[in-house]
């Protein structure tokens, strides 16, 4: 088992399925060298069949955030006991850590001698940037789709309003997804985030989970 440093104690959490389904939140309340518990002072924990394999994704601000997976030990409404835990693999990292999205977002040319051309509001307005949306986000990259097809390669930066700051990140295209209609989906990768992005994702993404997760109840 990993040792997790006495930091992480108070953190939000998300549980998760092998599947990456959503299972529950609560926080982080005790660190032992064999097993974790987390408990939730607002709402019942679901019952979680014994040794079921889980992920755990801590978010600190300060520490970074983690994703661990184990074995539960002990499911009651009160508290999650876990074991076996061991940290996930890069590409696990990137998978688990993912949430599907409804958003519009807004991207810039990262070449000042170019300006991609914004789309027009119903209203006859201009838009600040190309208008595009989100289909999925993690705190690697997003998933969006666009009016047409971009390079693979290709750099640009992008605000999306719905995190709740005036904040650029800088992404470039990974791949093309298709939907199965004429949708033009592109993978993107973040770039070079600072310290404040990362820690406005952690906030935007926990808050949707939390939002999944009373739906689901």
């Amino acid at each position: 088992m990993i040792l997790i440093p006495e930091g992480y104690v108070d953190s939000s959490c998300v549980i998760k399925t092998k599947k990456n389904d959503l299972l529950t939140m609560g926080s982080l309340r005790k660190i032992r060298d064999s097993y974790i518990d987390i408990s939730d002072s607002r709402n019942e924990f679901p019952e979680i069949n014994y040794n079921k394999l889980v992920k755990i994704e801590i978010y600190n601000s300060r520490l970074g955030f983690r994703v661990l997976i184990g074995n539960i030990y002990i499911s009651t409404k009160n508290l999650l006991r876990i074991i076996n835990l061991n940290e996930a693999t890069n590409q696990e990292h990137r998978e688990y850590f993912r949430i599907t999205v409804i958003d519009e977002a807004f991207i810039y040319s990262t070449d000042p001698k170019e300006v991609y051309v914004p789309s027009q509001a119903e209203d006859g307005n201009q838009q600040e940037g190309l208008c595009v949306s989100l289909v999925d986000i993690s705190l690697g990259g997003i998933l969006v789709k666009v009016p047409e097809e971009m390079p693979i390669g290709e750099e640009f930066c992008i605000k999306i309003p719905a995190i709740g700051a005036d904040v650029l990140y800088r992404c470039i295209v990974r791949r093309k997804v298709g939907f199965g209609n004429d949708d033009i989906g592109m993978g993107c990768e973040f770039q070079d985030m600072s310290v404040l992005q990362e820690d406005l994702l952690y906030r935007f993404i926990l808050k949707r989970q939390n939002a999944q997760l009373k739906r689901v109840r």
